[in-house]
C-alpha cells in the first residue's frame, strides 16, 4: 500500500485506458513555446455583469448552501466584498479587483477593513468576518480571476477552494478525479494537494478542469517553485498533471509527464516572439530587444502577454494584411 500523504510512484491512477502520447522532443524551453499557457483576457461576461445579476446568481444554486445560517453568513460576506469592490475604479469586477491592490497585501481583508472604517468615520476595527467566503463565491463564480501566485500563497482565500470548485463549477470532473485517486490508492494529502492545484488553475484561468492545458500546468509549477517555502514537500509535485492527463484533459500530443519541462528555465524572448513566425527580421529583432529590456521588470506571465500583443496581435497581423512589408515605417497606399 502507498503510505498516507504520498503519491504513487508508478503510472497515473487511471481506471480506464490512458491516452497514449506520441514522443515529444525538444528542449524544455522549446516545449514551453509549443505548449504555452492560456492568457487571461481582460474581460469576460461574468466579470462584466451588474451588481444585481452577480448577487442573484451567487446566492442561488449551485452556490447557495443548504444550511440557512451558513447561507446567511455567506451572503453577508459576499455583500461586504461586492460593496468594497464596487468602490474601486474599473469597468468590471476583475478590473476593480486588480485596482484594489489586494494581491500585493499580506492579508487582503485589511483593505476591506480600512475601507469600511473610512466610510463610517470610525477607527479601523478587526478583519471583516465572512469576507473570505464572499470572495470564494466571486472566484468560483468566475466573476474575478486572481493570479495563481496569490492563490497559492494567500491562506485566507483558497481554503477549501477545491471543494467549492467541485460543488459549484465542475462536480462531474472532480468526482472523476476522486475516482482516479481511489483507483490508484493515493494518500489523502497527495490527493488534496493535486486537487488544490487543479482548482487554482481553474480559478486563475477560468473554465472547467477539461479546459486546462499543458502550458497551464507548466506555468503553475514554475509559480509554485518561486513561492515554495520548503515546508510543503508536495508543492512541486506533478501528480496533478497525471490526474488531468488521465481525465483526458489534454490532446494526443501532450507529454506523458511534466518531467520533460524540468531543468531548462522558461522560453527566451527570442522563442516567445518566434512562435508567431514573423517574416521581417529587423522588426522581429526590435520586438525581441524590447522584450529583453522589459524582462527584468515583469513576471513571466506578463512578458508572455506582451510577446502575444506585439508578436501576434500587432506585427503578425500587419504581415497578414501587408505581406511585402519590411519596415516599421509603413505608409498606407495613396
Amino acid at each position: 500500500m502507498t503510505p498516507a500523504g504520498q503519491a504513487p510512484s508508478a503510472c497515473p491512477p487511471a481506471a480506464a485506458a490512458e491516452p497514449v502520447a506520441r514522443v515529444v522532443t525538444g528542449t524544455g524551453a522549446e516545449l514551453l513555446a509549443q505548449f504555452p499557457p492560456r492568457l487571461v483576457p481582460s474581460s469576460w461576461p461574468a466579470t462584466r455583469a451588474g451588481r444585481h445579476d452577480v448577487l442573484a446568481r451567487l446566492l442561488a444554486p449551485p452556490f447557495a448552501l443548504g444550511n440557512p445560517l451558513s447561507q446567511q453568513t455567506r451572503r453577508l460576506g459576499l455583500v461586504t466584498v461586492v460593496n468594497w469592490l464596487e468602490a474601486q475604479p474599473g469597468g468590471s469586477w476583475q478590473a476593480r479587483w486588480l485596482a484594489s491592490g489586494a494581491e500585493a497585501q499580506q492579508d487582503w481583508r485589511s483593505l476591506v477593513a480600512a475601507w469600511k472604517a473610512a466610510r463610517s468615520g470610525a477607527p479601523p476595527g478587526g478583519l471583516p468576518p465572512h469576507a473570505g467566503g464572499g470572495l470564494m463565491l466571486l472566484i468560483c463564480g468566475d466573476v474575478i480571476r486572481p493570479g495563481a501566485g496569490w492563490l497559492l500563497r494567500c491562506s485566507p482565500t483558497p481554503r477549501n477552494l477545491a471543494a467549492e470548485m467541485a460543488r459549484t463549477r465542475d462536480p462531474a470532473a472532480f468526482a472523476r478525479l476522486e475516482q482516479l485517486c481511489q483507483a490508484g490508492s493515493v494518500g489523502s494529502y497527495a490527493r488534496l494537494a493535486a486537487l488544490d492545484k487543479i482548482a487554482v488553475i481553474m480559478a486563475a484561468k477560468g473554465g472547467l478542469a477539461a479546459g486546462i492545458t499543458v502550458g497551464d500546468c507548466a506555468e503553475l509549477l514554475g509559480i509554485a517553485a518561486q513561492a515554495r517555502t520548503g515546508t510543503d514537500r508536495h508543492s512541486g509535485s506533478t501528480f496533478f498533471y497525471q490526474l488531468l492527463r488521465s481525465l483526458g484533459a489534454f490532446g494526443e500530443d501532450a507529454p506523458a509527464t511534466m518531467r520533460v519541462f524540468g531543468g531548462r528555465g522558461q522560453p527566451t524572448c527570442e522563442q516567445l516572439i518566434d512562435r508567431y513566425h514573423i517574416r521581417c527580421r529587423p522588426v522581429r529583432d526590435v520586438l525581441v530587444d524590447y522584450l529583453a529590456e522589459r524582462q527584468a521588470a515583469m513576471d513571466f506571465s506578463s512578458l508572455q502577454h506582451y510577446a502575444y500583443l506585439l508578436g501576434k496581435l500587432f506585427w503578425a497581423d500587419i504581415e497578414a494584411h501587408h505581406p511585402a512589408i519590411s519596415s516599421l515605417k509603413h505608409r498606407p497606399a495613396g
